[in-house]
């Protein structure tokens, strides 16, 4: 099993939101516990960057930029020219922003079973799940 994980995920945990934070933490436990195996977009640790940056957080960015990239079983997928096609179709159906569906079009093409996230604008789609990290420990717990 493989899960890709939205930047929402990401910003819950290491900014300790109280709506967030505690399923994030058991989430994260639980990928470590399992061994499995997690993809972060490369437009994710963008988004990331971004928001801390502008909240002039630019250290902790990088740390925690340098902490995902250093962690077993956490890969960044690179956006590939092979999925543009896809991700603007995923755009379109779904009314999504672009880095959302390019986050969902990474999750597809790397095969990931799940993604993860708070954000309600992600419809179901048949390729894969879309759960909240609470509702994956449910399922996995």
């Amino acid at each position: 099993m493989t899960v890709c994980i939205d930047t929402n995920v990401l910003l819950g945990f290491f900014n300790n939101e109280p709506d967030k934070v505690e399923s994030c933490t058991a989430f994260f436990q639980l990928l470590f516990t399992k061994r499995i195996k997690s993809i972060i977009a490369t437009i994710t640790l963008l988004e990331l960057a971004a928001i801390l940056t502008a909240a002039d957080q630019s250290a902790e960015a990088e740390r925690i930029i340098k902490s995902i990239e250093s962690l077993p079983l956490f890969f960044i997928a690179e956006f590939c020219n092979g999925w543009i096609l896809r991700t603007a179709t995923l755009k379109k159906a779904n009314r999504l922003v672009i880095a959302d569906a390019i986050i969902l079009s990474t999750a597809i093409e790397t095969r990931c079973s799940y993604l993860i996230t708070f954000d309600t604008d992600f419809k179901s789609i048949g390729e894969i799940k879309i759960v909240t990290p609470q509702k994956f420990l449910d399922l996995h717990n």
